[in-house]
């Protein structure tokens, strides 16, 4: 059985990877019918299908209607369970079209490929230098050393 969704995927020969960067299904409003497995359909998605559209075309959008009713396991189906789909005419409006081509893409897997990076300041840090305490050479302006004496007194580092 070929899935649309599972045959739409890029993949990369050199990397021998798929691209899953991009959504393959998404929700759209729209009326969704009711179906009860019969006795004989369970585990087989297929058969439910073929009973809901009586088309051997609509098979290949088994993903949908697993998508639309949460299945992660078409082995799951149980009789009596309840399969909600939608008109056949209307199955292509589950499936995201996402033009890969356009910048527009690569701006969306940037964002979701490369963690924010930013950084805000740590108060107790800039507390910590503000008051003069000792930290290692590459963070203050001016390194002061480890160990220091101060009249009859031994510092070390920032404790005294």
């Amino acid at each position: 059985m070929d899935i649309v969704s599972l045959l739409e995927l890029k993949y990369n020969a050199l990397s021998k990877k798929f691209n899953l960067y991009y959504p393959q299904l998404a929700f759209s409003t729209g009326n969704l019918a009711k179906y009860i497995v019969q006795g004989g359909e369970e585990m087989r998605i297929d058969l439910v299908i073929m009973s809901i559209y009586d088309n051997p075309y609509a098979l290949k959008d088994t993903d949908v209607i697993l998508f639309l009713n949460g299945i992660d396991n078409p082995l799951n189906i149980n009789v009596g369970d309840e399969i909600y789909y939608p008109e056949l005419e209307s199955l292509k409006s589950y499936r995201y079209y996402f033009d890969t081509a356009s910048k527009a893409g690569e701006d969306v897997r940037k964002q979701l490929a490369t963690p924010n990076k930013t950084s805000r300041p740590d108060p107790t840090r800039k507390k910590f230098v503000d008051n003069g305490y000792s930290l290692p050479p590459v963070v203050l302006d001016e390194a002061k050393p480890p160990v220091r004496l101060e009249g009859d007194k031994i510092v070390i580092g920032g404790l005294n």
